[in-house]
């Protein structure tokens, strides 16, 4: 069997004021086509799927949009869960209506985890849906006093549902599955599962799974070996990102239920990138391709600005963040401030001296006289 593993769409996604929805919508399109061309028995989404618990009108259109594209103009099934940004109500709503296009939803957890079976040419795959689910819901659900963490909440989720190991099983699920001896590739956009307690599952709780599809981490990545899979998030949503490649996984299984798998590239409509240098190189770069990508700029001149932004965004009209970056490094091995020579100064010849290096020019007598003034409140 061919199936398609992707997670982390986070529809409705807003970066620095900046709206994904376009950006989410190109990327979408893309995906369907894959499925297309590719053929997939069906398509796997591992939550996170949404941004917000409670979605946009918007995003929810588009996700309803994508789904139409699956389901009816290329009939692929779909099988999803959600994710710690979803709500599980809008996630699960409408589930058993669903099942009849094929869509398989999994939002709240239940006791029983939720069992698709599909069938090729070998013979069935059973696909188990498990959504994210905070440790103290799990232990309301199960009944089971013991369950304190995300990792005893796993163990006792599988203790509770066996595997038939005749057949070939596959788990879709959200969450921070770790090896326990490797380091995976976090980065900025993830959003904590727990506050203030251990959010990692050890992966050899899952080990009877032929394949383990995950979501929660943007970074594409396998834990260990290839059965257990992060898909990545479906566009860079973080400066973190900026040098990743996106991706979807396409998964083949045998008979025996061993995989091979292929990824299958997800280009943006926009990059997400850095600019660095002072304001006038920036101004005078060659306007082409680029211009509108998602940008961080960081200027690195010494002097005062006036209205940076004003005069970079109509050469850069997506910039997300801009921020000044100053050496100081040289400016302060002077001997007017270093240790030895303030350490026989009083505060207000220290406060002269910063004021002289911050602004390249000697603090004023008014200013002086404010300053003076200031400090003898004080230590009154």
């Amino acid at each position: 069997m061919k199936f398609l593993h992707l997670g982390d769409l986070h529809l409705g996604k807003v970066i620095n004021n900046f709206s994904m929805l376009d950006d989410q919508r190109y990327i979408l399109e893309q995906i369907v086509n894959y499925v297309k061309e590719h053929r997939p028995a069906a398509v796997i989404l591992a939550g996170d799927i949404y941004d917000r618990s409670v979605p946009s009108a918007a995003a929810v259109n588009l996700y309803n949009d994508f789904l139409k594209s699956l389901l009816i103009e290329s009939k692929v099934p779909v099988l999803a869960v959600a994710g710690n940004h979803d709500g599980a109500d809008m996630i699960h709503f409408g589930n058993e209506l669903f099942e009849s296009a094929n869509y398989y939803v999994a939002g709240h957890f239940a006791p029983t985890i939720k069992k698709v079976e599909l069938h090729d040419e070998h013979g069935p795959l059973d696909f188990y849906l498990l959504p994210f689910a905070d440790h103290a819901v799990v232990r309301e659900a199960l009944q089971n006093k013991d369950v304190k963490s995300l990792e005893e909440a796993a163990r006792a989720t599988m203790d509770q549902n066996p595997l038939d190991k005749t057949r070939r099983n596959i788990l879709v699920t959200h969450g921070y599955i770790s090896s326990g001896t490797e380091k995976l590739e976090e980065s900025d956009s993830e959003k904590r599962l727990v506050i203030g307690g251990k959010e990692t599952v050890s992966a050899s709780i899952f080990d009877e799974f032929d394949y383990i599809a995950l979501g929660h981490l943007h970074r594409a990545q396998s834990v260990l070996s290839l059965k257990c899979r992060y898909s990545g998030s479906i566009l860079k949503y973080s400066f973190s990102e900026e040098n990743d490649k996106k991706s979807m996984t396409l998964v083949e299984m045998d008979a025996e239920g061993k995989i091979s798998a292929s990824y299958l590239p997800l280009v943006p409509k926009r990059e997400v990138r850095t600019l660095k240098g002072t304001l006038k190189e920036l101004l005078d770069k060659e306007e082409g391709f680029g211009n509108e990508d998602y940008l961080r700029v960081i200027l690195t001149d010494e002097g005062e600005l006036i209205e940076p932004m004003a005069k970079l965004r109509p050469r850069y009209p997506n910039i997300m963040a801009l921020s000044l970056e100053r050496d100081l490094s040289e400016r302060f091995k002077s001997t007017e401030l270093n240790a030895e020579a303030t350490a026989q100064k009083s505060t207000l010849e220290l406060f002269s001296d910063f004021y002289a290096h911050q602004r390249e020019k000697p603090l004023a007598e008014t200013g002086r006289l404010v300053i003076e003034n200031i400090l003898k409140e004080l230590e009154a």
